[in-house]
Formats: structure tokens, sequence, C-alpha cells
């Protein structure tokens, strides 16, 4: 089922490309020879084609809810909109004993100090849950001069997702994995003013 669920809803091109090369291939069989099983069997590829990327259309994945929630993430921290970032933080988040709430005032405060871009995610997924590893290459906020973003220019950061009541899949934890670890209210403390 796994299989089936992969090639269907997370790589349909795979199966559409592999299914019009076999009508084309018995198309050009029934052509040569007139054979109706080779014709039934190019227009069984074709409904079968036609069936799998209206089912990739229509139904949304997990890994497609993660990657729009990563989506997200990643444009509200290079775009410096907190309130964008905190939404797609679980009200079940929790972190070295810091909750959603304190995680949000992180974020408020980060932001107005640093913005960062988002490198390529690593997503594994696994039994309703996913960790994700991204680096994020840090830089002053406009206008703001912080330190910070030049003492710590790339972090690499771990996350674990999981979907909400609503389905959307937002964020349960988080921590720095280099170039050293710490959790997010320790990253906070090379913030200016504390």
């Amino acid at each position: 089922m796994d299989l089936f669920r992969y090639l269907v809803f997370e790589n349909p091109a795979t199966v559409v490309v592999a299914l019009i090369l076999a009508t084309i291939l018995l198309g050009t069989v029934w052509r040569r020879t007139g054979s109706a099983g080779c014709r039934w069997t190019a227009i069984a590829c074709i409904a079968a084609g036609l069936m799998v990327a209206l089912l990739a259309w229509l139904v949304e994945t997990d890994r497609e809810r993660l990657a729009r929630t990563l989506e997200t993430m990643a444009r509200a921290v290079d775009e410096g909109r907190p309130e964008a970032l905190v939404a797609c933080i679980s009200p079940d988040y929790e972190s070295g004993g810091v909750g959603k709430n304190g995680l949000a005032d992180i974020v408020r405060r980060g932001l107005t100090y640093v913005r960062a871009r988002a490198g390529t995610p690593t997503v594994k997924m696994a039994e309703g849950e996913a960790t994700v590893t991204q680096r994020y290459r840090f830089r002053p906020a406009p206008g703001n001069h912080a330190a910070v973003a030049e003492r710590r220019p790339l972090v690499k950061w771990e996350g674990t997702f999981g979907p909400d009541a609503d389905g959307q899949w937002r964020l349960l934890s988080a921590r720095a994995i280099s170039p050293r670890p710490m959790l997010p209210q320790e990253a906070a403390r090379y913030l200016p003013g504390r």
C-alpha cells in the first residue's frame, strides 16, 4: 500500500509517463498488427493515466501539507513576518519546558533583529510525524545590525512536525543541531537586549 500511495500521490508523474509510453508502444503494435487486445490495453492505459492524474490532483497528502507549512515558515523567516511563523506552531508545541506562547515570544523578538534564508529541507516521515532538518542562513534585519547574524550565520535546525485537528501540519518541537546543539530559548540569548 505504501508503494501505491507513493507512486500515485507522491510521484504521479512517473506513473503517468510510464502509462504514456505503454500507450505509445501498444498503439504502435495495434496499428501494425490490428490486435484488438493491444487496442483495448492502450485505451485502459489512457484511462488509468487520467485516473492517476485526477487522484493526484484531488488528494492532498501529508507530505504536501508539510511542504506547504515549511514553505510558509521559510517565507515568514525571510520576510520578517512573525505572525505567519507563529501560525505554523502547534498548540501542543513543547521544547525544553517552553510551550507555544514562549516560542511565539522568541519568534517575535528574533524577527525584530534577524532574518534567515532557509535551505532545502530533509524530511523523514514516520507514523503520523515528520522530522525535518533544515539549514538557515541568518542575516541582520533591515535597519538592524544585530551582531547575532555575524556570529552564527549558518544554523542547522531540526523540528518535529505533526498534523493538528484541522489536518494542517505544524511544529511540535525544535532544536538547533549545529554549530552546537541548543533549544530556541538558548538561541534567543544571542539576541541583543538580553
